[in-house]
């Protein structure tokens, strides 16, 4: 039994350290920060949820628009 709590914590460890290293791969903002198709536009508002403000950027070869904080 203690073997089998053993395995298991062990997976969950690594399941954790993986998400944790792994999360800025599958991020868009990151990576379009650096692309020349992203640049920021006049838009700018308070996020209700948080309370900060954001500003969007708009990639002009996706069109897909990124809400980022100032």
């Amino acid at each position: 039994m203690g073997v089998v709590l053993l395995v298991i914590a062990a997976v969950v460890v690594a399941g954790v350290v993986i998400a944790i290293l792994g999360w800025d791969r599958y991020r868009s903002g990151p990576r379009a920060a650096h692309s020349d198709e992203v640049t920021p536009t006049d838009e700018v508002f308070v996020d209700p949820a948080t309370g900060r403000r954001m500003r969007v950027w708009f990639n002009s070869k996706t069109g897909e628009r990124e809400y980022r904080p100032e």
